[in-house]
């Protein structure tokens, strides 16, 4: 009878959900505008963003700063490809009224590779947009010139010491076009790393273009270091037979980039209850790629941000039992450093988490529902596949192998039973890209997943 009760009442409340959905467009219009610089550290976008979306959970009743019950951890530490380490206040001295916003946030601090300024290419005086026709990776050095363009053979891959024949002296000053799926069969690089140590310790060689069918988007994680020679993806549209390219690009190593997760808590109704939920999503994005190519992010992770903040309205209203901690983290693009962080740093004990629900681009049109699980998320996924088979429009729960593009992952090194959402249609064809805008966002299936976390939740 209390489970029916449960129900019905979670039903009731539903049936406002319209009004979140407004809420929540409103919310990832907002971060994904142009105000907001691709909410990286250029033009303070991070902070910004960060600031509208504290004021937005310290609007509602209930919510307060989740702070830390002690001092952070002072140690360096690496994290897969980043480092990472406690920061201060940083660019938040300067925010106005930043008294309010300080008890929200967890402060840490890495180096960072940016290239905001010239970035053009030509090939044989044909240019080539950026985002379209090639992208940069991220750990790429300043590079200007005209450069010969040479096309390995096939002797090239078979032979001992590929990278050593590439470091030889005979590409100075030359690009050389490298197949990326040969590249992956000869050297079979770590597969959380595919170019340190291979690629950012090439010598004597002007730089690299790695080419294959379909574009790479723009990078999936900014770097703590800068390699010897530029790195360049294209795809199909580049030539067999190009002869010469003319590359303008400009980078700077930031010894020390500031950022900054926020950290809220809602009180259950039940003081007895020690475990608690936690939504958790990442705020930041790309910031600019050259001087001109500004990344929105609305999609990637403008969506998965909203929703977190429209959770925290609606649980705000209709309080579970269980305590509801909302994380929204920085640096995700950089390499998951700010779940990391959290993670080495928690503001509650990670063993009285509940479950974790990672919410990470979820503005898509497709019914096509990814999940991942965590060690020790199976029963939640299973109540997740109920709620959802009994609903009247079931996505398609697709599961996938747990991989690190998300922050559910370092709760997963961790031990915190959780699960990874994203939807998946056609708007992925965005990602990380300066299209990834909210006009190119969908809300269609804002109302089942809301609804399905919501009852995840209450029931």
């Amino acid at each position: 009878m209390k489970r029916f009760l449960a129900v019905m009442a979670c039903a009731l409340a539903l049936v406002g959900c319209t009004d979140y959905r407004a809420y929540y467009n409103s919310v990832l219009e907002e971060i994904s505008s142009e105000r907001y610089n691709g909410r990286s550290v250029y033009g303070d976008g991070d902070v910004r963003a960060a600031k509208y979306l504290i004021d937005q959970l310290a609007s509602f009743e209930g919510i307060v700063p989740c702070e830390a019950a002690g001092p952070e951890d002072q140690s360096v530490r690496p994290y897969l490809k980043s480092l990472v380490e406690p920061g201060d206040e940083g660019r938040w001295n300067l925010v106005e009224g930043k008294e309010k916003y300080l008890p929200y946030l967890q402060h840490f601090q890495f180096p960072m590779n940016v290239m905001r300024g010239a970035m053009s290419l030509s090939v044989d005086g044909v240019s080539y947009a950026p985002t379209f026709d090639y992208t940069v990776k991220e750990f790429s050095p300043a590079c200007h010139g005209f450069f010969k363009v040479t096309y390995l053979d096939e002797e090239a891959y078979r032979r001992e010491g590929f990278m050593e024949h590439l470091s030889s002296g005979l590409y100075r000053d030359q690009f050389v076009v490298i197949d990326w799926n040969r590249y992956l069969e000869t050297v079979r690089p770590d597969p959380f790393d595919k170019y340190k140590p291979w690629l950012t310790e090439l010598e004597n060689i002007g730089g690299i273009i790695l080419r294959q069918e379909e574009q790479f988007p723009y990078f999936k994680a900014r770097t703590y270091y800068q390699g010897k020679c530029p790195v360049l993806f294209v795809n199909k549209s580049f030539p067999d037979d190009a002869r010469e390219i003319e590359l303008h690009l400009d980078a700077e190593m930031l010894p020390t980039r500031d950022a900054h997760n926020v950290v809220a808590w809602l009180p259950g109704t039940d003081p007895s209850c020690d475990t608690y939920y936690t939504f958790i999503a990442h705020y930041d994005h790309l910031g600019y790629m050259g001087a001109d190519q500004v990344f929105p992010g609305a999609n990637d992770n403008g969506s998965g941000s909203a929703m977190v903040v429209t959770l925290a309205k609606y649980f705000s209203k209709h309080r579970p039992r269980h305590g509801i901690q909302f994380i929204l983290v920085d640096a995700e693009e950089e390499n998951l450093l700010g779940s990391f962080f959290y993670c080495e740093n928690p503001r509650r004990p990670l063993d009285k988490i509940e479950y974790l629900i990672d919410l990470d681009m979820v503005a898509d049109d497709s019914d096509h529902l990814a999940t991942q699980i965590t060690p020790g998320g199976e029963a939640g996924l299973e109540r997740f596949r109920q709620i959802n088979a009994a609903s009247k429009a079931p996505f398609d729960l697709v599961m996938e192998e747990m991989n690190d593009d998300s922050d559910h992952f370092s709760f997963a090194q961790k031990g915190v039973p959780g699960i990874y959402f994203e939807t998946i249609g056609s708007i992925i064809q965005h990602y990380h890209t300066p299209r990834d805008t909210y006009q190119n966002t969908r809300d269609e299936n804002f109302d089942r997943l809301f609804d399905m976390i919501v009852r995840f939740v209450e029931e």
